[in-house]
């Protein structure tokens, strides 16, 4: 049980057998206002990069006024920007309010490719002392009511675009192979160095098991990983560049998350699907999804149905009013739906459609089946 999620324990248990396969049915993470809407964005670790406990009040100020339904679960996520690394690296954060950008992903960036490959992680950086610090206090506050997101550490991919520049990157594709998979491995050490010792800041202050910025929660070393500068890549040049890492990723991790984003990855679904991940995540983009095809659209159908027969679970959001007919489309199938409601009364009707009070055996299928 935790404070703002009195079902905790339950919702504990489905994650873990989620995980292992042993769910047969599509689960649901619903959010809703109890009453008025508390204003919250995420992003204060941000705002407030040497002041974490005012970023973890601001949260909590949010979650006395959620309600977290199904698997959905009151989750401090320590936002310090998509891909952090870069900045552990020496790119310089730019927080405009909204997100925060990295380096030099639009131009020119400063290091070279020897540079990125001959780079350690300096425990001195004033990014990764804040994030540091700020995994401690988050830790330090949550015991019994609110579990903790570790850091979006990064694609590796896009770290190094961060530190050199998108373009400079595809350029070293072609005049400097081994020059980018050199930089590209030592980028992969030092994400895992990042995971390793703040896993162990979490694990050290009592914290159980592992969540991110993607909302999902494991008794286990989990993590989403991604590359989303993939979409500019052919499969040929996916498949050298990108899958030997996630590869090596998905060996040092124990339930990895592949985060999906957008038509421009579709071709790389044959080589996603022949890696070790546990689920794939899909993004449509933001085109897509202002022309209606948000991920509850059946025009993704086919390829979800594609990543199920490989074995692979979903992560799905999408809009309330998709739900339904998403359930119906895949009423047996390995799915986390995420979305959210306007009141509890409508969230709990949500549930009531995926029959959540009845889950437990009904959801789990014994060994023996």
């Amino acid at each position: 049980m935790l404070l703002y999620k009195s079902d905790w324990g339950k919702a504990r248990e489905l994650f873990a057998a989620w995980w292992e396969g042993e769910v047969k049915q599509p689960l649901l993470q619903v959010v809703a206002p109890k009453g008025v809407p508390v204003p919250y964005d995420g992003w204060d670790f941000c705002r407030y990069p040497d002041q974490p406990e005012l970023a973890v009040r601001k949260f909590e100020e949010w979650c006395n006024q959620m309600f977290f339904g199904g698997l959905a679960y009151p989750n401090l996520w320590v936002n310090f920007g998509p891909g952090i690394l870069s900045a552990f690296l020496g790119a310089e954060p730019v927080f405009t309010g909204q997100t925060m950008w990295f380096g030099n992903q639009r131009g020119k960036g400063p290091l070279s490719l020897r540079e990125i490959a001959e780079a350690e992680l300096d425990l001195g950086n004033i990014w990764w002392r804040r994030v540091e610090n700020a995994t401690r206090v988050a830790i330090s506050l949550h015991r019994g009511k609110f579990v903790v997101g570790m850091t979006d550490i990064g694609g590796v991919l896009d770290v190094i675009a961060a530190l050199r520049g998108t373009v400079e990157v595809l350029k070293d594709m072609v005049r400097d192979p081994e020059g980018l998979k050199s930089a590209i491995w030592n980028v992969t050490e030092l994400w895992h160095e990042c995971y390793d010792r703040l896993y162990r800041v979490m694990v050290e202050g009592g914290h159980d098991g592992t969540s991110a910025w993607m909302g999902l929660w494991s008794p286990r070393r989990w993590y989403p990983l991604q590359c989303d500068i993939a979409f500019t890549l052919s499969p040929q040049r996916f498949e050298e560049f990108v899958v030997p890492h996630l590869r090596e990723q998905c060996e040092r991790l124990d339930h990895p998350v592949y985060h999906w984003d957008g038509p421009g990855q579709i071709p790389h679904l044959p080589h996603l699907l022949k890696l070790d991940f546990a689920a794939i995540q899909w993004v449509p983009g933001a085109q897509e999804e202002l022309s209606g095809h948000d991920c509850g659209s059946p025009k993704w159908y086919d390829l979800y149905r594609k990543v199920l027969e490989a074995g692979k679970g979903l992560i799905l959001s999408m809009p309330p009013w998709r739900v339904e007919g998403f359930v119906r489309a895949f009423p047996r199938a390995r799915v986390i739906v995420q979305t959210w409601a306007g009141s509890v009364e409508e969230a709990k009707k949500m549930l009531e459609l995926l029959h959540w009070d009845e889950l437990f055996p009904n959801a789990v299928v014994a060994d023996q089946e």
